[in-house]
């Protein structure tokens, strides 16, 4: 009789284990990818135009938690904007439009460049990057 208790407390406690380690493991779960109306998703990269260290960083994981496929993060050409700009790349507002939106920016402007392979392109400005930086 306690053989059999302690064996059906160690299953139980094997059993945690791997269930504890199989959500541990599993990854953080994903939100769906962003799209206009049931479109296709779209692709947004993050430049950092701030001067605020790791601003362009904190951005991103932002908007890939409200379901942006952010595809690359790095710094602008230069880290003297004082306004966050949101630039549509393919000629197709309404996805500069849903990334100006969400980040409360007043509009989105027109700058194609299909070599880049993705539609829409946000330049940090130091407006929004208290929100995104280093401290915030």
């Amino acid at each position: 009789m306690r053989l059999g208790r302690y064996m059906t407390w160690r299953g139980f406690v094997a059993g945690a284990i791997v269930v504890v380690a199989g959500l541990l493991l599993r990854g953080p779960i994903r939100a769906k990818p962003a799209s206009i109306e049931g479109g296709k998703p779209f692709r947004v990269e993050v430049l950092n135009g701030s001067g605020v260290r790791r601003a362009g960083q904190g951005l991103a994981e932002a908007l890939r938690a409200r379901g942006f496929d952010v595809v690359d993060i790095r710094n602008a050409d230069r880290m003297d904007y004082a306004e966050t700009l949101v630039l549509d790349r393919v000629g197709e507002p309404k996805y500069a439009d849903a990334v100006a939106r969400e980040l409360g920016v007043q509009s989105s402007y027109r700058q194609r460049n299909e070599d880049l392979l993705l539609e829409v392109t946000v330049i940090l400005g130091r407006d929004l990057a208290s929100h995104y930086g280093e401290g915030s």
